[in-house]
């Protein structure tokens, strides 16, 4: 019996330099298999991990531009909540003091928005480093949607302690600091 080598030489299909190539290859691959190195098998099973591992990055990335294009969006409702509902101080001729990353800022308002801003109905939003009036249920809207985004607002404290000492001394409202 004659191998199939010697059948594909005497029938004139190789020759003798790739019957020596495909020798040395079949000894080099059984070697690899004795020692545990890469064999067709152990090929197969990396192609299939990193496709694993590639389909795995994939949705990583994808839930992060999704995380990051959800964010954009928030902040472009938020914008928008804002410029659109927004209260003009232009014509504001009274300081109105607030804090803000531990400095004091002041916004120049009316009479009737220093009212409404000590009673809570107005809240002050940061937006694009202006400061903007805006009405304190829309200001709770826009602060539900990204808390991070500055608010003042004045909240009305309607119950009175009764172990309150101060109790008795009424606070004004256009107290200026």
């Amino acid at each position: 019996m004659t191998s199939l080598q010697d059948q594909l030489l005497k029938a004139g299909l190789i020759n003798k330099k790739q019957a020596k190539q495909a020798t040395k290859h079949n000894k080099q691959q059984a070697r690899k298999a004795r020692k545990g190195e890469v064999t067709d098998a152990n090929i197969l099973n990396r192609v299939k991990q990193e496709q694993v591992l590639k389909a795995q990055r994939s949705r990583k990335l994808n839930a992060a531009n999704q995380a990051n294009q959800h964010a954009r969006e928030l902040q472009y409702q938020a914008r928008q909540m804002i410029m659109t509902g927004r209260i003009n101080t232009d014509t504001g001729t009274l300081a109105y003091h607030f804090a803000h990353n531990n400095k004091v800022k002041q916004l120049c308002v009316t009479k009737v928005q220093q009212d409404s801003l000590s009673r809570g109905h107005l809240a002050i939003v940061e937006l694009e480093q202006r400061y903007h009036l805006l009405p304190s249920a829309l200001a709770e809207r826009i602060q539900q949607r990204l808390p991070e985004i500055f608010v003042v607002r004045t909240t009305v404290q309607s119950e009175s302690v009764a172990d309150d000492p101060y109790a008795n001394y009424v606070i004004p409202d256009d107290l200026m600091w």
